[in-house]
């Protein structure tokens, strides 16, 4: 009895000994395939953000790009407006003075006609700067405001070395100072309106 006993448990033992070499093996293998989804999934990641990286330096390229198109685009804007302006002074100082006297037209009249071309082409480049399609009223004040401050700055010499007769018979004195009054007034509505605007919209807003 004692042989068989032995016998058995040498037998149990081995079954236990092969289960632990098998239970090792199982292990050995399970461990592979982690380490090897763990390199898979490692791999993926440094791919991604290989990928990230390329993506991230293409958006600041893009973005390079797009700051430097803007700065062009200002740099061409301010161009253009100065091409603008020139042509308005040529228009003002030259031909409408020209075209005055060719015509024959009383030199008075040539106050009316700096002040239309000079409000039209005011609000023209001030629009074109904003780059909005439709004139506001911020746009129209502009114009009005340096169309007459441009005609009061043509008529205070052209009225004070007298080189027009008023047919009226008002003295130069007389008419520049209601003017400069005229002038002052409209200066002082221009920079008052826009805060009483802003304040309007604020309490709106609330």
């Amino acid at each position: 009895m004692a042989a068989e006993e032995q016998e058995a448990l040498e037998k149990s033992i081995d079954e236990l000994s092969q289960e632990r070499i098998n239970l090792e093996k199982e292990i050995n293998e399970l461990n592979l395939i982690k380490m090897e989804k763990l390199e898979t999934i490692n791999d993926e990641l440094e791919k991604r953000s290989e990928w990230m990286d390329k993506e991230r330096i293409k958006a600041i390229k893009e973005r390079d790009n797009l700051i430097r198109k803007v700065r062009h685009s200002n740099e061409k804007n301010w161009k253009n407006a100065l091409k603008m302006i020139s042509l308005l002074g040529v228009l003002d100082l030259v031909v409408v003075p020209l075209l005055i006297t060719l015509l024959g037209i009383p030199l008075q009249w040539i106050f009316a006609s700096i002040g239309i071309v000079t409000f039209f082409g005011i609000m023209l480049i001030v629009n074109y700067m904003s780059g909005t399609s439709p004139f506001n009223t911020g746009e129209i004040r502009k114009a009005i405001t340096v169309a007459l401050l441009t005609v009061y700055l043509a008529f205070v010499p052209i009225m004070a070395f007298e080189l027009i007769a008023f047919p009226t018979g008002a003295s130069a004195k007389t008419i520049v100072t209601n003017f400069t009054w005229i002038i002052g007034a409209v200066i002082v509505l221009y920079f008052s309106t826009r805060p009483i605007e802003e304040y309007i919209k604020k309490m709106n807003s609330k």
